[in-house]
């Protein structure tokens, strides 16, 4: 039992430093790209696991709660970076406003990864505007999740690839 306890306690640590890796390696990405920002770094996306061979589009899995637009990008065309992501929050449809402090982003592969705090600075009002992210080739699948000021939940899936 303590060797067993030893184990999971080693494999905890590498675990630990691995996150802490892709951590660092993003934070210094951001810092040695100045103005730049890297919606996820190729760290990340490659510890995603993403399956290349799926084809999704824009779907919607719940929208009892607010209406998520997508206004850019084009995702019926070839999108390429750096990319801009812009999308608009309306009211449900019984009318409620949305609950922006709801909100959570979200990277999804084999892993999810919390994308929420990057993205926090680029809401303005009921949108989302981020102009410029760099992100790297490959399929990605970003999930906008939010409810209402009355609880009710949406959610929408945004599925592109870039090259």
């Amino acid at each position: 039992m303590l060797n067993l306890k030893k184990k999971l306690r080693k494999l905890k640590n590498k675990i630990s430093l691995s996150l802490a890796t892709i951590l660092l390696t993003t934070f210094f990405c951001a810092v040695a790209n100045g103005n730049e920002f890297w919606l996820i770094s190729e760290n990340e996306y490659s510890s995603l696991e993403v399956d290349n061979t799926l084809d999704f589009k824009l779907g919607s899995t719940y929208d009892k709660g607010p209406k998520i637009t997508l206004v850019s990008p084009n995702i019926a065309e070839i999108v390429s970076a750096p990319v801009n992501i812009y999308l608009r929050f309306e009211n449900s449809p019984n009318g409620i406003e949305p609950d922006m402090d709801s909100l959570i982003v979200q990277m999804k592969g084999l892993i999810t990864l919390d994308i929420t705090k990057r993205v926090k600075p680029f809401i303005k009002g009921k949108e989302i505007n981020i102009e410029n992210a760099q992100i790297p080739n490959g399929r990605h699948n970003i999930i906008f999740m939010i409810m209402d000021l009355e609880m009710n939940y949406s959610e929408r899936l945004l599925s592109f690839r870039v090259n």
